[in-house]
């Protein structure tokens, strides 16, 4: 609840739209820039370049709450999230992982971690490892509140 006692509402707070950015990532390809995991789009991806683990940071442009973070992934076998709570980003704690994902008959694999309420002004999204050479990440959302 806020300081009024309303509930607070849940939302994307790594949506770009909301000022949060993709950036630092380990693995880059003009046609599948890191900054699609956060525009919205369900076609946009980024993909790794072949060698694990990779890495990128989401930035938000002030700390946040978060409780529950989503991906949208292919290839990915094991991934970890970890944070940064200061105005830059030089030291993270663990969030969660490595968690294993399980290789979808579909392709698309869709997962959801919930965790105890955090407050962070950065995020750094592990892919640990891979079913294959190439793995690709669509999206991530942390919901929480701003």
């Amino acid at each position: 609840r806020d300081r009024a006692g309303f509930p607070i509402v849940m939302s994307n707070v790594a949506a770009a739209s909301l000022g949060a950015k993709a950036i630092g990532a380990t693995a880059s390809d003009s046609r599948f820039p890191v900054s699609n995991v956060l525009d919205g789009e369900a076609k946009s991806c980024w993909i790794t370049t072949g060698l694990f683990p990779q890495e990128f940071l989401i930035a938000f442009p002030d700390t946040v709450s978060i409780a529950r973070i989503r991906t949208q992934t292919r290839n990915v076998k094991s991934m970890a999230i970890e944070y940064c709570d200061q105005r830059e980003p030089t030291s993270f704690d663990k969030l969660y992982g490595p968690v294993e994902i399980e290789e979808s008959s579909t392709g698309l694999q869709m997962e959801t971690q919930q965790f105890k309420e955090i407050k962070c002004r950065y995020l750094k999204v592990k892919i640990l490892s891979g079913y294959s050479d190439f793995a690709v990440v669509y999206s991530i959302e942390a919901e929480g509140a701003m």
